[in-house]
């Protein structure tokens, strides 16, 4: 009952902030001159000028056109081959161009004379026509819509207000068709805001000829090809020229528009695909941005079969199938061999993002590190029009203890299209305060994300050399540096039991001379991309990139009598350089076989170093003053590269059933010097060169009983290099040249297979998938209490699980849906046959989320969502952990409330100041109290966005 009256509350508490921050319009009654007919449709056309009739003039040819438009209407509706879609040959009095049409926004009245309630557009399709295509935005309120229009150089741009583009089960899309016939660049349909849908058509040396009109299906832009439109002094008098014939849109266009995914490098229609797939678009990105900006914590609450949410910075304790995955943001990779921290999500900030797209499973697609899975993130793009900007500020504090808890958070973007150049430009800044839990304690997490301030920069200048050619720069900055006067206090480490970690916060006077004084992460890529789509009937990509990535740690730790003994810090890095070039060429004029090949190539340098400070400075000033003295080598340099040589098939057997198949042979090479170990008793270790070689299959299946049902399967190999690092920092015992031991630094490579079955009808989604992997020569790691640290371990490993999803729109206000994820595996690490649990840290437990969603008035939407983490004591009864993992729940609430041009959110996270432990904390807790951190209790966010 309380939390129902919570619920409420923070309704009301939402629409007391609408009520108080929308100013009342007063409203001017202007003398209707709109022309009365029987029609309403017909009024909305005269009112938009489509086309302009002088009524008092030409009385007669006003009534001859209304009964023209009727008839063609009344005969287009009893005609289900046409689908009531009207050819441009109907309307025998069109726009001839884009400056006559639709000079001001027309007003949609209803009979009452109230104006009418905003309405949803379910679907885009595209129809090719004898002068070109027509553009169906569906829906059956079309002559409900209001219309307003431009142009700004070759570019017609409409202005839908009222509306959104939204899926029958109530996500957001875009549609965008490049070079959709002669004359044209391009044809995009995004949601410009909240409230408004635009349609942008981009000309290649000219303003688009463009008409408009409606029916029952929707609102109808035709688009026809400048190239048959040329003023007749422009064409050549010489001779005749053959009759120039349009590009015709493919099949594919006069399909529903469904997500396509390019993480499997090639476009492809989402149901085509035989392994799971979750895609998580803007819209979706923007309202989980709301509770986090951590992008770890998104795919947690989104992405079946990825780990919970553990606080961090890094991903060490987030797992994909109980194994490591693989990240690129626009094809260029983030993963580094060297995982000392693996932040591979923390590398760029939600707000720079269109779109992220995940393949689960082991596979080879992008090269090794994916034994878990893909997590392909594409940056944000222009739409097509001129410019457009979003901006967006906001808030955020502890509600459980509101002292040192608030930060803000600022970003803007600006995107546009001038002739045949295109840019995005977007700056991000967010900063936090202290974090705290349920009971109000500060959290000690020396990994978190408290106490920080993030900055990201992306640029993205593109340009068309030609109608087949593509040539686009990307460049994306992102930094992290954290500023905190608190760490995890080490004494209770010495206590007995399990004590939740404390906060302690460091003296008055500290002082950090010769280093950094607080942990930081820098990533900076830079990419030159080339597309051509048509080289010898054939699609060839070339991209070469560059990548900079640096860590830090924090305060300096007293390691004085250990196997460091020293006061230090850790520095460290990785460069990569690396180019991809594939060529996707057709084996047939229907494009039912095709083979993507080609050749990736990278290099990568990494090291990481100890900063040693002055213990006698450090005593004599009471543990006040840390003056860098020296640097120690932890992790020698090292150079990593990586050569792959791919070839896959599409057979597209019938409409129904599809076949794929492919191969990726990859050459390893492994570099190093000799070098001395950091660590008590310190080694001389002979370096060399090594190299691996490993060839990988993969095949798959899908079959469509039905449109709406498809069933698939595949057998899919990965690989991976162990984090090499990770085995140069610390040898085993009596090892003294490191390449040689053959055991820990060979690759592992992981067999996977999968069967999974997917519905997609108009209010009801579902997929279920079961899948098991399996590698011979895996690798984890465990903690030695003796050494006190983890320690790879190379052992036969074998996971397997279920995931499944649902949504479900019982109506067009309601949503609901849910995702389950179940995962265990087990490996042999005596190689006795005998199969022991994996830890938790790797396997993770039953994790279920949920979500409930309305439209609880116009322009106001609610959510809330849950997650529930369960127990597993399978580790413990395997006397592999030293204790049970503990189930919690989590509730979020979001709400988004439309107010002028932009929207109010608001993001509650643990809605109900839940006091929870990640299972990350819960596996360290019996040993390292100081890492035993509750998660966040009850915090708010609220913020503004508005695009213009």
């Amino acid at each position: 009952m309380k939390k129902d009256k919570l619920f409420q509350s923070l309704l009301l508490t939402s629409a007391f902030v609408l009520f108080v921050g929308t100013s009342a319009q007063g409203k001017e009654v202007q003398k209707d001159r709109r022309v009365k007919t029987s029609s309403p449709m017909l009024e909305q056309l005269i009112e938009n000028k489509l086309p302009t009739v002088d009524v008092q003039s030409n009385p007669q040819k006003f009534q001859n056109f209304e009964s023209r438009i009727r008839n063609s209407l009344n005969q287009t509706k009893g005609n289900p081959v046409a689908k009531s879609i009207p050819q441009l040959s109907e309307v025998q009095f069109p726009a001839t161009n884009a400056e006559t049409l639709l000079q001001r926004p027309a007003t949609i009245l209803t009979q009452g004379g109230t104006q009418e309630s905003a309405v949803s557009i379910t679907g885009v399709k595209a129809n090719p026509t004898d002068k070109g295509v027509e553009i169906i935005l569906e829906t059956n309120l079309g002559d409900k819509l209001q219309v307003a229009n431009r142009s700004t150089g070759n570019s017609f741009i409409a202005d839908i207000t009222g509306t959104q583009l939204q899926l029958a089960n109530g996500d957001a899309f875009t549609y965008r068709s490049e070079k959709p016939l002669a004359g044209i660049t391009e044809i995009t349909v995004v949601n410009l805001d909240a409230n408004t849908v635009q349609v942008t058509v981009v000309g290649e040396n000219a303003l688009p000829v463009v008409e408009l009109f409606d029916d029952d299906t929707g609102l109808i832009f035709a688009v026809a090809s400048t190239v048959q439109t040329q003023p007749e002094s422009d064409k050549p008098t010489s001779e005749t020229p053959p009759e120039s014939k349009p590009e015709q849109p493919t099949a594919d266009n006069n399909e529903p528009i469904e997500l396509v995914v390019t993480a499997t490098r090639t476009e492809e229609d989402i149901q085509n695909v035989p392994r799971s797939v979750t895609v998580i678009n803007r819209e979706q990105i923007e309202q989980q941005a709301k509770l986090s900006s951590n992008l770890a914590d998104i795919l947690a609450r989104t992405v079946p079969g990825f780990g919970s949410p553990t606080n961090r910075t890094d991903i060490f304790g987030q797992t994909l199938r109980g194994r490591n995955i693989s990240v690129l943001i626009d094809g260029v990779p983030q993963n580094n061999n060297l995982q000392s921290i693996s932040a591979v999500l923390t590398t760029i900030d939600p707000s720079a993002i269109e779109k992220i797209e995940v393949v689960r499973g082991p596979n080879a697609i992008y090269g090794g590190q994916a034994t878990g899975g893909v997590v392909n993130i594409i940056t944000k793009k222009p739409n097509g029009q001129r410019l457009i900007s979003t901006t967006n500020i906001g808030l955020n504090s502890s509600l459980t203890r509101s002292e040192d808890s608030f930060g803000y958070n600022l970003s803007h973007q600006i995107a546009g299209t001038e002739g045949k150049f295109d840019y995005t430009f977007g700056f991000s800044l967010n900063t936090t305060a202290g974090f705290y839990d349920a009971e109000g304690d500060r959290i000690a997490n020396f990994a978190g994300d408290d106490d920080s301030t993030k900055i990201n920069a992306l640029a993205k200048v593109g340009v068309e050399l030609s109608p087949d050619q593509r040539l686009q720069f990307t460049f994306n900055h992102f930094n992290q540096q954290q500023d905190t006067n608190f760490i995890s206090d080490p004494s209770i480490d010495d206590i007995d039991g399990i004590e939740k970690a404390r906060a302690l916060k460091l003296a008055e006077g500290t002082n950090v001379i010769g280093a950094d004084d607080g942990a930081f992460l820098n990533n900076t890529l830079l990419s030159l991309n080339y597309n051509n789509e048509n080289i010898f009937g054939s699609k060839l990509q070339a991209q070469v990139y560059y990548r900079n990535y640096g860590f830090g740690g924090g305060i300096p730790e007293d390691f004085l009598g250990g196997r460091l003994d020293a006061i230090a810090k850790s520095e460290g890095g990785s460069e990569q350089l690396g180019g991809r070039l594939q060529v996707e060429t057709p084996f047939n004029s229907r494009n039912t076989v095709s083979v993507l090949w080609g050749v990736d190539y990278q290099n990568e340098r990494s090291s990481q170093k100890f900063n040693i400070f002055d213990p006698v400075e450090f005593e004599e000033s009471g543990g006040l003053t840390y003056r860098k003295i020296e640097e120690r080598v932890f992790v020698p340099e090292y150079d990593f590269s990586e050569l792959g040589v791919f070839g896959q098939l599409q057979w597209d057997v019938s409409d129904s059933f599809r076949l794929s198949g492919g191969l990726r042979y990859v050459n390893i090479g492994v570099s190093l010097d000799d070098y001395i170990t950091a660590e008590l008793p310190r080694r001389n270790i002979q370096g060399g060169d090594r190299s691996f070689d490993s060839t990988v299959f993969n095949a798959g299946a899908v079959y469509k009983f039905t449109p709406e049902v498809s069933v698939f399967a595949n057998f899919a190999q990965g690989f991976s290099v162990p984090d090499l690092g990770r085995v140069f920092r610390r040898p085993p015992a009596g090892v003294t040249n490191i390449l040689n031991s053959l055991q820990l630094t060979e690759p592992q490579k992981v067999d996977n297979y999968e069967i999974g079955i997917r519905g997609q009808w108009d209010n009801f989604q579902a997929s279920l998938s079961g899948f098991y992997n399996y590698s011979a020569l895996g690798s984890a790691f465990d903690f030695n209490p003796d050494a006190d640290a983890l320690e790879t371990v190379r052992a036969p490993q074998r996971v397997y699980g279920i995931e499944a999803a649902v949504d479900v729109q019982p109506s067009p206000d309601w949503k609901v849906g849910g995702t389950l994820t179940w995962t265990e595996g087990e490996n042999d690490e005596d190689n006795d046959g005998k199969y022991l649990a994996l830890n938790s840290i790797i396997v993770a437990p039953l994790k279920l989320t949920a979500y409930v969603e309305n439209q609880t008035l116009k322009g106001w939407r609610n959510r809330l969502q849950l997650l529930y983490s369960g127990d597993r004591d399978r580790a413990f009864n395997d006397a592999v952990e030293d204790g049970k993992i503990s189930n919690y729940i989590t509730v979020d609430y979001i709400s988004g409330i439309k107010i002028g041009k932009g929207e109010l959110q608001i993001g509650v996270q643990n809605l109900f100041n839940n006091q929870y432990f990640p299972v990350y904390s819960q596996y360290f807790a019996p040993f390292f109290d100081s890492s035993n951190y509750p998660g966040q209790g009850r915090t708010l966010s609220v913020g503004y966005q508005i695009s213009w």
